[in-house]
């Protein structure tokens, strides 16, 4: 089952719920250097009432601190560009594939046409995004939503590591425009949602393993996981250390996705390398389920 967590995983990172175990919480960690401290808390970009309320600790060091840092201020999204369709779904999937992507759309109530005369990366993302809503998750209480609203009710800047633009392009200039992503995501649709419930209730928990596990089988391509996860995550940590986006002293919450905190070249290790004391003040406890 693993292997049907990739495309799902991908998604959910860029840019995942059952109730809570007792005494289980989401991870985060603190990361110190000098007279910089960060608390660096793993996101989900979706959810529903059961990922809240959050950490004490969390929302107590947010009001505290000198600023909230995410991905993206999604909010920002004045002037954004999309490019135009140059390549369809229809003209790259096989006729296997177009069948299964017509059922999904049935599965979905999507007209079919649609997703086949859209390009690959957005065939992909209304299919994932439309199943998430039918399952009861919306973006609306998604981790990043919810603290950038606490953040900006304490006056608390809201800064962002890149740009809503940046993530766009991203997405949009994969190279087929994004094929293998639904492609792969047609694959592996069947077991989406036992997926996705594991998924969040490993974040939950704070299965560490779990989630651990789950970052190093979901690469798609080498391609596509060095730009969306690798480059990032290096980009991040640049940032994070020096003086461009923040002063060199502070105290900051960080959200970014789960999956960019674990796994081969995580934040947080390349944090370490450049001198940030990483220690996990978070309580982890078994998800009770596996992939």
């Amino acid at each position: 089952m693993i292997k049907a967590s990739r495309v799902r995983t991908f998604l959910l990172g860029i840019s995942f719920f059952i109730s809570a175990l007792a005494h289980a919480e989401p991870l985060y960690w603190s990361a110190t250097k000098g007279d910089k401290e960060l608390i660096i808390l793993g996101s989900v970009h979706v959810g529903n009432a059961s990922l809240y309320p959050l950490p004490s600790f969390i929302l107590q060091y947010l009001k505290q601190s000198d600023g909230l840092i995410v991905e993206t201020d999604t909010r920002k999204d004045h002037g954004i560009r999309y490019p135009s369709t140059t390549i369809t779904s229809e003209e790259l999937l096989s006729k296997k594939q177009q069948q299964k992507l017509k059922t999904i759309a049935r599965q979905l109530e999507i007209a079919p046409d649609h997703l086949l005369q859209s390009p690959p990366w957005a065939a992909a993302l209304t299919i994932q995004a439309k199943q998430f809503k039918q399952l009861g998750y919306s973006s609306e209480y998604g981790i990043d939503n919810n603290l950038m609203i606490q953040a900006t009710l304490s006056d608390k800047p809201v800064i962002g590591l890149e740009s809503l633009q940046f993530q766009i392009d991203l997405i949009t200039q994969l190279p087929n425009g994004g094929i293998e992503l639904l492609a792969s995501g047609l694959e592996e649709w069947d077991d989406g949602e036992d997926i996705t419930h594991c998924l969040i209730k490993s974040w939950k928990a704070g299965d560490i393993e779990n989630l651990q596990q789950l970052s190093e089988e979901s690469e798609i391509n080498h391609v596509i996981s060095e730009r969306f996860v690798f480059q990032r995550n290096h980009d991040w940590a640049d940032k994070l250390d020096g003086d461009q986006l923040i002063q060199g002293k502070g105290r900051y919450l960080v959200v970014v996705g789960t999956l960019h905190l674990a796994g081969e070249r995580n934040l947080l290790s390349l944090l370490e390398r450049k001198g940030f004391a990483i220690h996990q003040r978070s309580k982890s406890t078994p998800a009770g389920c596996e992939f």
